[in-house]
């Protein structure tokens, strides 16, 4: 699908539903709006149907559309927003609504882009082209992978359970075969046939972009976290994160917590 780049970036910034209902914001001409949740549960009304979507979905507004606004109060989503100034266009550059299927690829493009957006070095016009382009990568293969791959309903409800239940200490492989009604063997089967990885480490990435999210956004004592994102206790969430992340909590913390305004 051809489409020109944005003229400028206006901004990018992380939003936190409040409400059940929030106010939509309405798209005026020449500006398209990317949200794309990374947390919590959103409804939105895709032709006849009042879908429930949560991490992964992506929307893209155009002039005269409202953004997402209804949620739950038990659940409310969190998205990064992007507000382009883009050409006159007569075609939609990108479907309204695709899905990232991976959550950690939706958290790691979320945090790149804040972070990137609060770097003074960071010069506009390359920021605006990269990150216009990379949302519209996302949706073509989000398009792609829908049409191409549809995922077995027992590993869809495994994720799903995984998604709302990662923060519980005691979920692990044998909670999310029983989500998806499966035997654990066949568990691992979907998840290295789709996911290219085992459960286990489905589990434990998950948990460790929430300690990483935390961290990066909240002033909470490093020491709170390992409850709040699944870990069994303090050192094995320092062994955790410095295995895989490579740095130590408060090194990650200090090198991704944006500058004060």
């Amino acid at each position: 699908m051809p489409f020109s780049l944005p003229k400028k970036l206006v901004r990018i910034f992380y939003f936190k539903a409040r409400t059940a209902t929030d106010n939509p914001l309405p798209i005026k001409e020449g500006i398209e709006i990317i949200e794309l949740v990374t947390n919590g549960t959103v409804y939105f009304q895709h032709g006849k149907d009042d879908l429930k979507l949560g991490c992964g979905a992506m929307f893209w507004h155009v002039a005269g559309e409202k953004t997402i606004h209804r949620t739950e109060l038990s659940s409310p989503y969190e998205c990064l927003s992007a507000h382009f100034v883009t050409p006159s266009r007569d075609q939609r550059p990108a479907p309204r609504l695709t899905i990232i299927a991976d959550h950690q690829r939706t958290l790691e493009l979320s945090q790149e882009l804040l972070h990137a957006y609060h770097d003074a070095a960071v010069d506009r016009t390359v920021l605006a082209h990269y990150a216009y382009s990379r949302f519209l990568w996302e949706a073509h293969r989000g398009t792609i992978q829908r049409t191409a791959q549809i995922r077995p309903r027992s590993l869809t409800m495994s994720l799903a359970f995984l998604e709302a239940h990662f923060k519980q200490q005691e979920v692990g492989v044998p909670e999310l075969a029983r989500a998806g009604g499966i035997s654990e063997s066949h568990l691992h089967v979907l998840f290295r046939r789709y996911l290219d990885q085992t459960p286990s480490q489905a589990l434990l990435l998950r948990r460790l972009h929430e300690a990483k999210l935390l961290l990066s956004s909240t002033d909470q004592a490093i020491k709170s976290l390992p409850s709040q994102c699944g870990f069994a206790g303090i050192e094995t969430f320092y062994r955790a994160f410095g295995r895989h992340i490579g740095l130590t909590p408060l090194a990650y913390r200090v090198r991704h917590q944006p500058p004060p305004f």
